[in-house]
């Protein structure tokens, strides 16, 4: 008769062999051992997938209620700000248009019924599929899009616990995300802080790895600060491209390769002086100024023209 010291050291031997990662958080043990007691009775388990338990808590959910509007506000809130990071990580354009369906596919969470203590709980569950192309798959690794997605976004909530010294830092990350994720953060930040509802995440990947994160009202506001922070941002760049419009009454307009055609202000002693540069390749330093807006989650981009001289592959300047 085997004795259960044996038994365990089966077990551990088994799974060696196996190459099973063991397993040590409680929770995901329980998870297992009631998938395993569930296939053992016959029952057809499906693949594992992504899972986040949301909870609700703080003063705007008294005696364990919410208003439907305000955790559905939430909810949706959560989903476009997981979907838009994942269009920013496909590097696709995110400043304008709708999200590839790829994109919607593979960072859709869906709600399944499950009773669990706490204050207000939701447990959504992620797709298991992933967006094609080697792009996505060379971002994402052995993780899908939505896990991707998930862990940016608790990155970014654990920043904004380093409190408000650190939104300078928070501010340059959100950049790279763009306007769209700006967007959806804003209006999550806006509806913790305004309805007083604190929001704590427990994300589980298919591999069983376990994150949480905390969207606390103070944290909110240090987001809700960084996003102003990126809302106008001035800097000078460098163009190279074609002088196409030269006029005292418009703006001065140049071909580029890269970001086709860019209208230039121009105050009127430079614009007078711009004849002899019409139909040339020129490069021109400007003030670049960027403006998000985080009601429609689109940027836009003016320049005013600083200096202007003929590139060095133009023949006017060759044979100058």
């Amino acid at each position: 008769m085997t004795t259960p010291d044996e038994h365990l050291k089966e077990l551990r031997k088994q799974a060696l062999a196996a190459d099973i990662e063991p397993v040590s958080d409680p929770e995901e043990l329980a998870r297992l051992s009631i998938r395993s007691l569930h296939e053992n009775l016959g029952g057809v388990l499906q693949p594992d997938r992504p899972e986040v338990d949301i909870r609700l808590h703080g003063p705007g959910v008294p005696g364990q209620e919410i208003p439907v509007r305000e955790a559905a506000a939430i909810l949706t809130s959560i989903q476009e700000t997981i979907a838009s990071i994942g269009q920013a990580l496909t590097r696709q354009p995110t400043a304008h248009g709708p999200l590839r369906s790829q994109v919607l596919k593979a960072t859709e969470l869906h709600m399944s019924p499950e009773v669990r203590p706490g204050s207000v709980s939701f447990h959504l569950i992620g797709p298991g599929e992933e967006v094609s192309g080697n792009e996505a798959a060379e971002l994402t690794g052995t993780d899908t899009l939505v896990d991707t997605a998930v862990q940016q976004l608790f990155a970014l909530m654990h920043q904004s616990e380093a409190g408000e010294l650190e939104t300078g830092t928070l501010a340059a990350e959100l950049r790279r995300f763009g306007p769209r994720v700006a967007k959806h953060l804003s209006d999550l930040v806006g509806q913790v802080v305004r309805d007083e509802i604190d929001v704590d995440f427990t994300w589980r990947s298919p591999r069983g790895q376990r994150r949480r994160a905390s969207l606390q009202r103070r944290s909110a506001q240090v987001i809700h600060n960084a996003i102003k922070l990126n809302e106008v941002d001035t800097k000078t760049v460098e163009l190279v491209g074609t002088l196409i419009t030269v006029s005292k009454v418009a703006k001065a307009e140049l071909q580029t390769e890269d970001q086709g055609r860019i209208k230039l202000s121009v105050d009127d002693q430079t614009a007078a002086g711009l004849g002899p540069y019409y139909n040339h390749r020129v490069t021109v330093s400007a003030e670049q100024t960027t403006r998000w807006s985080t009601n429609t989650g689109q940027e836009t981009r003016t320049f005013r023209l600083l200096d202007i001289r003929l590139a060095e592959d133009d023949p006017a300047n060759e044979t100058s």
